[in-house]
């Protein structure tokens, strides 16, 4: 009987070393790879959401004199309509009053939201040439404008340019 000569097992596992380090070597770099393109896609979304928040900043900064604008025209109108629905000074009544159309034709145009607007229409209609409102009348229509005018302050706030452009009332 021949014998046939078996190689020791250790040998035959040398053989596969070189095999073995070459999947190694490919999972590794599989690896890096996919490690790279989760840092880019890390990076991606860090940098749009800085961006997101960068525009944010910059609407925010574009509305701030556009909403202190719309402040100082609600309490001019807020307080023209006050004094011209409740002083007793007729020259010191019509003077509001005409500030009040003069702000009611003129730059509440251009800060007014719609709500706002139905307001100061009512408010006008109880202080136009033919109001026929009374004076409780005269009071919820004031005290409606005011409340109409802080909400209208409170969410033009929180609102971007373009937001705060669509809930203006179009005439």
């Amino acid at each position: 009987m021949d014998t046939i000569e078996t190689e020791p097992w250790y040998l035959r596992l040398l053989k596969f070393v070189p095999l073995l380090t070459a999947l190694v070597s490919v999972a590794g770099f599989l690896w890096g790879i996919q490690v790279y393109r989760n840092a880019q896609n890390d990076n991606r979304a860090a940098s749009e959401k800085r961006t997101e928040v960068e525009n944010r900043t910059r609407e925010r900064e574009f509305m701030t004199p556009w909403l202190e604008s719309q402040r100082k025209t609600y309490e001019e109108a807020l307080d023209a309509a006050a004094t011209a629905s409740t002083s007793s000074d007729p020259k010191l009544r019509a003077a509001a009053n005409d500030l009040f159309w003069q702000l009611y034709y003129g730059r509440m145009i251009l800060v007014e939201t719609t709500t706002v607007s139905g307001a100061m229409k009512s408010m006008g209609n109880c202080l136009g040439a033919k109001a026929t409102c009374s004076e409780q009348q005269i009071h919820d229509a004031l005290l409606r404008l005011g409340t109409a005018m802080a909400e209208s302050m409170a969410a033009t706030a929180k609102l971007t340019y373009e937001q705060f452009a669509a809930n203006q009332f179009h005439y």
